[in-house]
């Protein structure tokens, strides 16, 4: 288990990096959304600086987890595009909640085991 933690970490960081990059090079597909999904990620599209603003959080949020260098700055960046991604599931694309699911699950273990470093934050 305690492999499996440390391993958690630097695949969830190849994952973004690798979704990160596809977002600016598209050398792969992504599964079609529903109608109102779609409608969305092209008015995010359309403003020309919101897409690129969050695939550039992934590359740089997922190389720092591959590196295992300031892991919790990483996990807060990529804290408001896991919940994006969840609520872009929940409302519009409820056939992709899946992923959503597992990247939630994923995000809430690494923060579990950084939790001491996350606990000033909640403190009034």
């Amino acid at each position: 288990m305690k492999t499996l933690l440390k391993l958690l970490g630097p695949l969830f960081g190849l994952f973004w990096m690798v979704f990160g990059l596809n977002g600016f090079l598209h050398f792969f597909s992504t599964p079609e959304p529903s109608t109102a999904g779609a409608e969305f990620s092209q008015v995010l599209q359309n403003t020309g600086y919101v897409m690129p603003l969050v695939y550039g959080t992934q590359v740089i949020a997922g190389t720092l987890l591959l590196l295992r260098r300031f892991i919790p700055l990483a996990l807060l960046f990529l804290g408001p595009i896991v919940l994006n991604i969840i609520l872009y599931d929940v409302f519009l694309n409820p056939a992709g909640l899946g992923i959503g699911i597992v990247l939630s699950a994923i995000y809430a273990a690494l923060l579990a085991i950084h939790k001491e470093k996350f606990l000033a934050f909640l403190k009034p």
